[in-house]
This record gives structure tokens, C-alpha cells and sequence, in this order.
């Protein structure tokens, strides 16, 4: 059920949108709660931005120990994407081990790893041993996927509660939204229709978009999706982590995908597979692509490519020409809105 905020309140969430640090986020979080409405319609939304702000009251002082001298459990994302490693310590380890480089077993930071698949590494992050689980979540938020080491059902069912109750899926929904506001290339909101709108259409959700005063966006829409997900999406309610299952022998996961310790060389692909990025390579004319690629989430555009590789880029863009598989003839002219798709390769030509 939409929330149906009053003009007010949409306008005080623009500003938490528009924050970049924790502090300015909490600040614009207190001062949009002070315009929501308090009924049975917003309880939800009530409990969640709290929560949130309990979240940023954490990372300040964490951030404020770090200035200090202490230190810091937030690990830096580097590679095409971050997976954390939850569960029992000893698997935990031993995937550490035989995926990358790092050797210790128990450390009183977050230990990161880097794990190759194909010309991209993925991130893996293994939390202390000393960190209960309900300290970890702001390292799964932050984290792209989740690896859950565990050895019984009963564990696992534990787990899945715990993060569930913090508002993170490990089991895809039907459909997701994905909200990228923008400055260059592109004037308005712009719906990318990847999958099918239930009970609304496109100008349903431009409209809504446009109601929290945003002028220029694109909406990609992925599965199966409502007015619901779209309201849940603008803010940042419910985070889905892909999540694979790794033990030593096989049980019951239900939906989650598992692998068993003799596996385990499966990992990166199935890693870089539930991140549903795609790998860009960019060329200048006349010359050969890039072979280090441009990671970017499916669905991306030319126009994010430009952006990617700078904002002159975006800001002149004129036209591309691109090799691939999303396109019907290689070295095709196409549009800032044209969808790529994995290994294609961009020649950007600006004004």
C-alpha cells in the first residue's frame, strides 16, 4: 500500500536523497520524520528511516574513533563487486584461503580479499570472529552479495530470520526498481521497461517519481513490478543481497542456491553471475579496445558509460558507436539511452 506521503514530507526525503555525508543524511532523516504523518500507513516507513538513523549514529562514531586513532569495521569496495562472508568461522576461512591470497584465519578487522574470475576480481569480506551477527548488517548493506558458510538448516533458518528482520532479502523478488537520477543527456524521468508493470503504467510512475520534485531520472524496471516497489525503492526500505550457501554437505536451503566445499572453484562464477553486472570495454576510433573493463550494472547505458569514464563525457556526449551483442550490426550509431549488454564495446564521440 502506497504511503501517500503529503508534499512536504517528499520534499524533506529529496534532501536525505541529496546528502553525502552521515552526518547531513541524519540531519535530513530527523527533519523528514518531523512531516510524516503518523498512522498505520506510515508505521513502516516510521521504523525503517529510525532504524536508519541508528545505523548513521553508528558509523559516526565510528568514523569519529577512526579520526582519533581507533578504528574502522567499513571496508572500502574495490573490483567488480563485494560478497561477505557470514557463518561459521572455520568455512569462512577456508574459502578465504583457497580463493585468494589472504592466509590469517581470525583478525580484528573485517579481512578483504580479492578472488579472480575471467579479466574482473570480485571482494570478499570476512567479518572478525569476535563480531556478533547483528553488528554485521551494516557490513551486508554495504556488501553487494552475501556468502553464508553454514553447516545445518537450523543455522541457516537463524540467520535468514535475523537478516529478514532487518528489512534484507536473500530471495529475489519478483521485481525490482532501480531509480538513477541524472544531469546529463537526458531531460525528464525516462521509464527502461526490462520487465512488465503490475496495475500502473508508465506515466503512473513518472508522476509519482516527479512528485518528490524530481525532474530528470531514469526508472529501470526490472520483473514483475507495482506502485508498492516503486514507493519502496525511492526509499531504500527493503535491500535484496543475492546470497549462495556453502557447506560441507548438501541440505535443504530452500530457494538459495548451495554449493558444497568440493565446489568451492564454482564460487567465482556463481559470485560474479549474481552480481548481474555486465563488462564494457571502451575504445577511441582507430584504435583497439580497452582489456580492462568497465563493470556496470544490466540495464546501463551508453549514457552511464560516459558518465563513468567522465563527466565532460556525459555532459558532451553527441553519439556512440558500439560492438556487441546489443546491437544489429557491429559499429552501430546509437543513442545516450541505448541498454548494452556484457562485452560490448563503446566508442564514445562528443560534441
Amino acid at each position: 500500500m502506497v504511503t501517500n506521503l503529503p508534499a512536504e514530507a517528499k520534499a524533506k526525503w529529496l534532501k536525505v536523497m541529496d546528502a553525502k555525508t552521515p552526518e547531513e543524511k541524519f540531519q535530513a532523516l530527523q527533519e523528514f520524520l518531523k512531516e510524516v504523518p503518523k498512522h498505520k500507513g506510515t508505521e513502516n516507513l516510521v521504523y525503517w528511516a529510525k532504524r536508519r538513523m541508528a545505523e548513521l549514529r553508528e558509523e559516526m562514531e565510528v568514523r569519529k574513533s577512526k579520526k582519533s586513532g581507533g578504528f574502522s569495521l567499513f571496508v572500502e569496495k574495490e573490483g567488480a563487486g563485494q560478497a561477505i562472508l557470514i557463518g561459521d568461522m572455520l568455512l569462512r576461512s577456508f574459502i578465504m584461503r583457497k580463493l585468494t591470497n589472504v592466509k590469517q584465519e581470525f583478525n580484528e578487522l573485517p579481512v578483504p580479499g580479492m578472488v579472480k574470475y575471467e579479466d574482473v576480481q570480485i571482494q570478499l569480506v570476512n567479518p572478525p570472529k569476535s563480531l556478533p551477527l547483528s553488528k554485521t548488517i551494516g557490513l551486508i548493506r554495504n556488501a553487494d552479495e552475501v556468502i553464508i558458510a553454514i553447516n545445518n538448516k537450523e543455522d541457516l533458518s537463524l540467520i535468514k530470520s535475523l537478516l529478514e528482520d532487518n528489512n534484507i532479502l536473500l530471495r529475489k523478488p519478483k521485481g525490482r526498481v532501480v531509480i538513477e537520477r541524472t544531469r546529463y543527456g537526458i531531460s525528464g524521468i525516462r521509464v527502461v521497461n526490462l520487465g512488465k508493470l503490475i496495475g500502473i503504467d508508465e506515466k503512473v510512475v513518472r508522476d509519482y517519481i516527479e512528485s518528490f520534485g524530481i525532474k530528470s531520472a531514469i526508472v529501470k524496471i526490472i520483473g514483475e513490478v507495482t506502485l508498492d516497489d516503486i514507493e519502496k525503492s525511492m526509499f531504500e526500505a527493503v535491500s535484496y543481497k543475492p546470497t549462495v550457501v556453502i557447506s560441507k554437505d548438501r541440505f535443504d536451503t530452500g530457494e538459495l542456491p548451495m554449493l558444497t566445499i568440493d565446489q568451492i572453484d564454482k564460487l567465482p562464477k556463481h559470485l560474479f553471475d549474481m552480481l548481474e553486472v555486465i563488462r564494457v570495454y571502451t575504445k577511441e576510433p582507430g584504435e583497439e579496445p580497452t582489456k580492462d573493463p568497465l563493470i556496470l550494472k544490466k540495464g546501463s547505458t551508453v549514457l552511464d558509460v560516459a558518465r563513468k569514464l567522465h563527466s565532460s563525457l556525459a555532459e558532451n556526449f553527441r553519439y556512440a558507436r558500439v560492438w556487441g551483442k546489443s546491437v544489429k550490426f557491429q559499429g552501430q550509431k546509437v543513442g545516450p539511452s541505448h541498454i548494452l549488454e556484457d562485452r560490448d564495446i563503446v566508442e564514445i564521440h562528443v560534441k
